[in-house]
């Protein structure tokens, strides 16, 4: 089994902020994000130029990202991961299980982009990750990760209410 499965596991707790909501977030932005889930590519465009482009992560079979459009409606520095399922439920996730063992999470280092799909409830993120193996891998519940270095690269970048199109070409 993939080493990693402790990050299949993740919530990022999103309380106390400020966000859009998809409604708000119509036409807000001039950036633009498209995530190639087959290619496993992230491109982020402004003003229809390209910007900058990323190896991902994706979501496994049973749990892939969903398809369609979305917008950016919170960013968050610092997310905390807990464990989705088990005895340990809920619980503060303070190591990830890497295939070279177990490193700790730099929660400094962490950050995450809310994604709000139009006409749904459902909500995924874009963030950080401490396995930086599994980039180009499908093993999350749907997110999508980048690794540490990426991700701050890209969030200062990123406004609320950037449309974000997920597509499996």
């Amino acid at each position: 089994m993939l080493r990693t499965v402790l990050f299949a596991m993740l919530l990022i707790h999103l309380t106390h902020l400020n966000f859009l909501s998809a409604e708000e977030a119509e036409s807000v932005s001039n950036q633009l994000i498209r995530i190639h889930l087959n290619s496993r590519i992230l491109r982020s465009f402004e003003n229809d130029s390209l910007i900058l482009s990323f190896p991902i992560r994706v979501g496994k079979i049973e749990t892939p990202a969903p398809l369609g459009k979305a917008v950016i409606w919170i960013k968050r520095e610092r997310p905390v991961f807990r464990y989705l399922t088990g005895p340990k439920k809920g619980e503060f996730l303070p190591w990830a299980d890497c295939a070279d063992g177990l490193k700790r999470i730099d929660y400094s280092k962490m950050r995450a982009l809310g994604l709000e799909y139009k006409g749904g409830e459902k909500r995924y993120s874009i963030h950080s990750i401490t396995c930086s193996e599994t980039i180009g891998l499908a093993v999350s519940n749907g997110c999508i990760g980048l690794s540490i270095p990426d991700m701050l690269q890209l969030f200062p970048l990123i406004q609320l209410g950037t449309e974000v199109i997920i597509s499996d070409d």
